[in-house]
Order: structure tokens, then sequence, then C-alpha cells
């Protein structure tokens, strides 16, 4: 395998009047930690404009190259892409200004003679990734923040902190992508007692929207989730805003501390308190970064609003920022702020300290009145290249960096602050998957559709990145709403269905999103059953830093890819294994499922686990030699299309 150490370009290196030192932290013996600063000599009385200034510098030998990485957009994150790379460059990059947005920050290259090594950038906002052809085989990579439209202005007292970019080498991409993980879960990821219990929840949002809930439903729910064995009954959006049943959520975005008191006639301090009474936590969702078009917010504070006047689109800027003309009388407040406004970028920048302290205010006030156990922290926005405004104690050029460094303060003083609260990273959701927001909140969401197939091709991608901790996804959700492929009604469920999607996920952290009301008593019991297996055997093994992963190919969305997958959930030692395999439409009728990293010398009992274990598999043992090698037959020969098994190492 490939020696890190070697491949790094480290140390000093004077460029353009400033210095640059990297530096590689070990996280373990498969993984390191990239990190770059650029100062100006002391002494020196001149600023000095950085743009282009990757953290990661590697130089890998001559070999068959082969790269493989992920595209990433709303309901098709982790969607595969790789070619082999010989003399043509390849360049991955985010301008969006959201981390997963186009592409997700995970390369891998491959060579039979090297092995794998793993790159991905630790950062939220723009990055880049480039891998150019040495010519004699071997390649160059680099990566960092993305240099389009960022300009740091770096002096002696003020060295610019790059991005951190995290490697991991391994035998194979499997190999390396595990132990990217584990390093994750075990240098990276937080971790606090609550987080560590891995809450299961309940979510109002998909069958409900913000359209249709209110207290009276919440509660039911509530009370129902709570008998079901559920930690957490999370209320998505609609909450908050005027007290208007027929408000739309997006709009209303940035008016936190106002309540939608048509919908919610207690607010959320009575809904905590009923909630409560039915014995079971709250969670609240908030885009708190987020200002809407109909916020009060915009108007009454616009000095923590992010602009950008000096690169608007074709058409121009007025000569005063809108949100000005209508603080001044020209334009009609409801006009304001506009989101076709040049100007306009729809969220609170946290470059600005007003604006951090906002936002601050904003949630500690959220967690006071409510108690909230989980806060589900979502970003449904494009920033691009961010603000550009020059009172905020940033510069035109770097106002998106100083958003994520801002971002990333507060998160970790809120977290200290309520280390009772478990915190939940969303955006659009899977938009913001980046191992730099990982490191601030214990679980992030993979995408907003969750069907199986499609939940099953996230997690393929995901387990290569993020520890089973930090993965969180629905169960397959009953939708209000429209979407071709997310078809799920109660009144017509069967067992086999319901056992299919929480099989699914129930290898990391997860939540259903039904109407639970219409399920049916037979239903209910089985979930109770689930959530019950998943708090004994899976739980252990989430909170001590296991990963997930892939025994099979990618599933994929819309009938392609592997009909019959598998995973493999361990925290390495000794400890237990858990299987999950899912029959798909169009799967074969049998699998061999193959575990890995077993002690070849061990014996293992076999252990099918319920509701809705298959009679033929389990009550058997192997050494873990014979199970690597010739694997766990399941077969589809009787009413079961998913399977989760337990291996247990035992005395002969």
């Amino acid at each position: 395998m490939l020696d890190l150490d070697h491949c790094l370009g480290l140390g000093e290196t004077a460029v353009a009047g400033t210095i640059e030192r990297r530096t590689a932290e070990r996280l373990d013996a498969a993984v390191a930690r990239c990190r770059l600063t650029v100062r100006v000599p002391h002494g020196t009385p001149t600023r000095v404009t950085v743009s282009d200034v990757p953290t990661a510098r590697l130089t890998l030998p001559p070999g068959r190259w082969r790269a493989d990485w992920f595209s990433s957009h709303w309901g098709d994150e982790f969607y595969p892409r790789g070619r082999a790379v010989g003399s043509e460059p390849l360049r991955l990059e985010v301008r969006a200004g959201r981390g997963s947005k186009i592409v997700h920050p995970w390369l891998c290259l491959t060579s039979p003679e090297h092995g794998a090594v793993v790159v991905s950038p630790a950062w939220s906002g723009n990055w880049v990734m480039t891998v150019t052809p040495t010519g004699d085989g071997g390649l160059t990579v680099t990566a960092g923040i993305s240099p389009w439209k960022f300009a740091r202005a770096v002096s002696a007292e003020l060295p610019f902190v790059a991005p951190d970019v995290i490697l991991a080498r391994g035998t194979d991409r499997f190999d390396a992508g595990a132990a990217l993980a584990r390093a994750v879960g075990r240098w990276v990821a937080p971790t606090s007692a609550w987080s560590q219990r891995v809450a299961t929840a309940w979510n109002h949002w998909w069958p409900y929207e913000d359209a249709e809930i209110d207290h009276a439903r919440f509660v039911e729910n509530a009370g129902i989730a709570a008998r079901l064995g559920l930690d957490v009954a999370t209320c998505d959006a609609g909450w908050f805003g005027r007290p208007d049943a027929g408000t739309f959520w997006e709009r209303e975005r940035g008016d936190w501390d106002d309540e939608n008191t048509e919908r919610f006639p207690a607010g959320l301090s009575g809904l905590a308190e009923s909630v409560r009474a039915s014995g079971i936590e709250l969670g609240v969702w908030i885009e708190a970064e987020a200002v809407g078009v109909d916020a009060r917010v915009g108007l009454a504070h616009p000095e923590i609003l992010a602009r950008r006047d000096d690169d608007p689109p074709v058409g121009g800027v007025p000569s005063r920022p809108a949100w000005q003309l209508a603080r001044d009388g020209v334009l009609p407040p409801q006009e304001m702020p506009d989101p076709d406004h040049p100007a306009w970028l729809g969220y609170v920048c946290l470059g600005s300290p007003a604006g951090r302290e906002h936002v601050r205010r904003v949630v500690e006030r959220l967690i006071a009145r409510t108690g909230a156990r989980w806060i589900k922290w979502d970003f449904n926005l494009d920033p691009g290249a961010g603000c550009s405004r020059v009172d905020h104690g940033h510069d035109a050029g770097d106002g998106l960096y100083e958003h994520y460094r801002g971002l990333y303060a507060l998160l970790d003083e809120l977290r200290c602050a309520h280390p009772e609260v478990l915190w939940e990273a969303c955006s659009s959701g899977g938009l913001r998957i980046d191992l730099g927001l990982a490191a601030r909140f214990h679980t992030v969401f993979l995408s907003d559709p969750d069907w199986t197939e499609f939940h099953l091709q996230l997690l393929w991608g995901a387990a290569q990145l993020l520890p089973a901790a930090s993965i969180f996804h629905f169960a397959e959700s009953q939708w209000r709403g429209s979407h071709g492929s997310q078809n799920l009604d109660p009144a017509t469920l069967d067992v086999a269905t319901l056992d299919l999607g929480l099989h699914a996920v129930a290898l990391h952290r997860h939540a259903v999103s039904y109407r639970l009301p219409d399920l049916s008593p037979e239903l209910r019991d089985r979930l109770a059953a689930h959530v019950a297996t998943h708090r004994e055997h899976a739980l252990p093994l989430i909170a001590a830093g296991g990963v997930v992963r892939p025994l099979t190919d990618q599933p994929m969305r819309d009938g392609g890819g592997e009909r019959f997958p598998a995973f493999q959930l361990d925290a390495g030692g000794a400890g237990p294994v858990l299987l999950v395999a899912v029959r798909l439409d169009g799967g074969t009728a049998r699998r061999v499922v193959r575990p890995v990293g077993l002690d070849p010398a061990a014996t293992y009992a076999v252990t099918a686990l319920g509701p809705g274990e298959d009679p033929g598999v389990g009550g058997t043992r192997a050494t873990g030699a014979s199970l690597m090698a010739d694997g766990l037959g399941v077969a589809a020969d009787g009413p079961a299309r998913s399977w989760l098994l337990r291996l247990d190492r035992v005395t002969p």
C-alpha cells in the first residue's frame, strides 16, 4: 500500500511573498489529516492576496490508476462516477457554496500496483480536487478550497488557515473507505452521553408537511411513537412565523421567535409539555442560517444579511440595496426582501459577529422554551461565492470562507453549551455532507427521498466516508406530496415491505415518518419489535464507533445496480458483527453474504434476528475463514425479503 508520508508534500514553501506551511497529523496508521497555513513573513508590512492554495498535494507513483467519485443533486446523492486516469486530467469542484451540491467531497484513486487512497476535503463551502497525470504513469493530486471568486488578504498578523483535507489509504476503495469512516468516528465526529444513546425518532414532515400538521395531530403521533419505543418526536417545518395555517414554511424562515399559533395554539412550549407528558422527548427543525422572503427579520436586521452587490447577474444592481429601499420607504415592506434582487442571497452571514450572535440567541431561546433534545439544522440555499459585504468583518472575496468558519465556531459553542441535545445536519437532504460538518454534528441526514432502493444507494456511498453514528436517514416514508417512487401507503402496506424498509436502515441512526395512527395494530407491533431489535443489537455497535461496510456492488435507484445488496456493521475487535441483506425488485433468488474482517481462526455463531427472521437461516456455527470465503446463503423462497443476521465469536 501507499506510504502517505512519502506521497505528501509537507513543510514550508515560499510562494509569491508568502510562506505556505503544510503539515499532516496521523489519525491512525491509515488516515492522515492535512493542514495548511499561509502567512506573510514577520517584519513584512505588506498584505498579500491568496486564492489558489490547495491544502494537500500528493504525488502518486506510476500505476494503472482509476478515479471514482460521486455526483450529488437533490434526490440523487451518491450517484457513482469514475474513469481511468490516463493522459486526461480530472477536476472536481463545487461552486454552489454547499459542500456536496453537484459532487461529493470524496475521491478514491486506485491502482492494482499500489492499492487505494481516498481524498476528502473537510469543508462545507466551495472546494476543488485536481488529478494531473505526470507523463510516466504517476499522478499529482491537489485538494482544498476552491479559488473560484475567492480571495484572502494575508498579513503577518492575519494568516490564512485553510480547510483540512483528510486522506485514507487501503488495499482497495472499501478498505480505505472503512479506514476513513472509522477514523472519523474515533477522532473527528463529536459525541456526548445523549448522542451515545443512539435515539430513534418519529418526524412529522413527509406525511403531513406544514399543510396538515397541528398540535393535536403531532401529540397523537408522539403518544403512539412513545408506546412503540421511539425516543424523540421531531416537529419539522411549519411551527414558526405568522399565526396563519396557510403560510408556507420557506417564505417564513428566519422569524424563529414567532410561532404559528394557528397550527400550535399552545406554542412550542405547550407542545413540548404535551409531548413529554406522552413519554417521549421533543425534537425541533430549524433552518437557522436562512431568511425567507416574508420574514420580518430581513427588515428588522438588514445589517446581518448576506449580500453580493459587487457581483450581480446581468441587469445590474440599484444604486441602493433593495432592503435599504424598503427601510427608507421607497419600496413597500411586503415586497422585500426580494429573492429576485441581484444582491439577495437569503441567509444570515455568519462571517459577521452580529450575524453569529443573532443566530446563537435564536437557537438558545428555542432550546430554552422547548427543552428540545434533538435539533435538526437544515440549509436549503446555494450561497454560491457567498457574501461580499465589507462591513461584516470580512473582505469582499472571503465572505463564504468566513461564513463557514463562523458556522463551525457557533456550532462548537452551542454543542458544548447543550450536551443534552443531539445535533443533526441537513441540507435539502444531503447537499452538505462533508467532514467539516461531520466534525460539528452528531449525525448527518442523507437525502430527502428515502424509498428503500434509493436509501441503499446512499448508504453504499456514505459508508465509505462516515461512521454509522454519523449516518442518519428515514426508513421509507409515507409522503403527502407527489413523488414517483415514494408510494408507501399504510392501507396496503404488508409486514414484509415494512421489514424491508426497516432492515435497510438497521445498521445506522434512523427515524420513521408515517402517519402512525393509520398503521394497523399488526404493523405497529411489528415496528415496535424492530425498534427493540435495533436498540438491543445495533445500538451498542453504533455507539462504539462502528462502521458500515458494503459487501456487494452498489444498488441504484430506478431498478439499477445490485438488486440483492448486503452490508455489514462492526466496531472492530472481537465484538459482534451484524449483516443485512435486502432483496430488491429484480433481485436473484439467492444471495451469498460474505462478511469481511473476521478472525479466520475464530468460530462464530450465526443468529437470525427478528422480527420476521427466516427460520432457514441462522442457528449454525462456522469459522471466520469459512464465513469470509464461502459466505452465508439467504434465499427468497419464503415470505422474507430481507434478513438481519448476527455473528458472535464463541468457544468451539
